[in-house]
């Protein structure tokens, strides 16, 4: 049979990711509100403060790992409240929403979706550890499937949906119109609706849980070494003190800035240069295919961090056919049926070559993490990796807001791509030198504690690696 897990684990972690995603998906888009309420690069680079709780989330993930209340179990202990305030915070800010985005009230906007966001974060921990224990006994690749679902189908919800159908014109003009119904002023329903459907959605789902699934939280063995808090904090500034962390500490962070210009100011680009919302929720619709393929066709590759950098090269070359292209929009889009193909196809390509260097990224944390702090490991590599993105959209959104406005999108892409490929060059035998590096190397540990099988496997795997100059492997 092809499931080989709990229908109801599946489900349940599916509908938590999905939530997760919806909230994701929602953050994106509000930057498209505003900038139709004639928000500038400055009020977006105030609003991009509010992604950051994702890049420092490691800082209180070893807390929610480590304590819980016995009774009610170790993830739902944490998981239960933030979801009801997660589901309170919506329906308030859909209060607000509206005055907020019309009025360009950037600031307590930005309060408000910080704190929401903070508490995604937060579940995110929560359901993260969750689902490796629900899977534990089955398959546990479901985790990372049923993440990458919910999450891809949540973001599309919060993101193409929402402006899709929230749009009265789309919705006079395709849906209303042809079944003959009354023409209004709103679509099939408002931010406002939207925000506080899901809102309701979280209580809903939290109630739910707390009365449907009692958590069984496994009586640890007292034989089996397990570490406290504050080991798993001392490990952590361990892997600081090693040089290489440091040189992949560099390129996570840096990397993101060679095609920052492109990733954040494109849909608002399009928006300024006169797209309606409806239209570019539908212009990137057929991304949704992208990001839920390409994650489930594609295994690692025994050398991902060399696959990271050699797509490197082509990302920066989309990037640049974009720019060039959303600079003619305004004399492009009057030819719809030629305008809108070949954007999408640059879209395309662009989302496919993300997702793969996505899959050959994580393949490398998934690689190297130390297995007694696992879980903090690959939340502290992927923290870091979340730093480069939000920092690097924080400095090109503020330098926007310091250049003329027509041609600020246009002038950052080209300086994003020069900055590109000087990096590249100056960490590409870097990301050689690391990737052919003995496993062990990364540990926390001494290398004398690590076992003669792990040794064994790295001397293997090293030789392994260099017969394995293919592309990633079609599961």
């Amino acid at each position: 049979m092809f499931i080989r897990a709990p229908i109801i684990s599946i489900l349940v972690t599916l509908v938590l990711y999905i939530l997760q995603g919806v909230v994701l998906g929602l953050s994106t888009s509000i930057p498209i509100f505003l900038t139709t309420a004639g928000a500038k690069w400055r009020e977006q680079s105030i609003y991009n403060f509010v992604h950051y709780p994702f890049s420092c989330k490691i800082i209180w993930a070893p807390i929610i790992d480590v304590f819980y209340i016995q009774r009610f179990g170790r993830r739902q202990t944490w998981l239960l409240p933030i979801q009801i305030l997660l589901g309170i915070g919506l329906i308030v800010l859909s209060f607000y929403i509206n005055s907020f985005v019309n009025y360009l009230h950037v600031a307590p906007l930005t309060i408000f979706v910080f704190f929401i966001i903070f508490l995604t974060a937060s579940q995110d921990i929560c359901v993260d550890g969750w689902a490796l224990t629900l899977f534990e006994t089955s398959n546990v690749v479901w985790q990372s499937t049923s993440q990458t679902m919910g999450q891809t189908l949540g973001r599309f919800l919060g993101s193409s949906f929402l402006l899709t159908f929230e749009s009265a014109n789309f919705t006079n003009r395709y849906i209303r119109a042809p079944l003959s119904l009354k023409m209004q002023d709103n679509g099939l329903f408002t931010l406002p609706h939207f925000i506080r459907f899901w809102g309701i959605g979280f209580l809903v789902v939290t109630l739910i849980i707390a009365f449907l699934f009692r958590e069984k939280t496994p009586i640890i063995n007292d034989n089996k070494k397990k570490l406290k808090l504050i080991d798993t904090y001392l490990c952590v500034l361990k892997l600081f003190k090693k040089k290489y962390m440091l040189e992949l500490t560099f390129i996570l962070i840096i990397s993101p800035f060679g095609y920052a210009a492109t990733y954040f100011m494109t849909n608002i680009a399009l928006v300024d240069n006169g797209m309606s919302r409806e239209t570019l929720g539908l212009v990137t619709m057929p991304l949704v295919f992208v990001k839920v393929i390409v994650p489930l066709i594609l295994s690692q590759t025994r050398r991902p961090l060399i696959w990271f950098a050699r797509l490197y090269p082509p990302r920066l070359l989309i990037c640049v056919l974009i720019g060039i292209y959303i600079y003619f929009t305004s004399q492009l889009v009057n030819s719809p049926y030629i305008f809108y193909p070949i954007l999408m196809t640059l879209f395309v390509v662009n989302e496919t070559i993300i997702y793969v260097q996505l899959v050959a990224r994580v393949g490398f944390y998934a690689q190297i993490s130390e297995p007694r702090i696992g879980g903090t490991y690959m939340t502290l590599v992927s923290t870091l990796g979340n730093i480069g993105q939000i920092a690097s959209s924080s400095v090109v959104l503020a330098i926007a807001s310091k250049l003329p406005k027509k041609h600020a999108y246009s002038i950052e892409v080209a300086g994003c791509t020069v900055f590109g490929i000087v990096w590249l060059l100056l960490t590409w035998r870097m990301m050689h030198r690391l990737q052919s590096l003995p496993i062990h190397k990364w540990y926390s540990v001494k290398e004398n504690y690590v076992s003669n099988e792990i040794s064994a496997q790295e001397t293997s795997d090293t030789s392994s690696s260099q017969k394995d100059d293919i592309v990633p492997k079609i599961a």
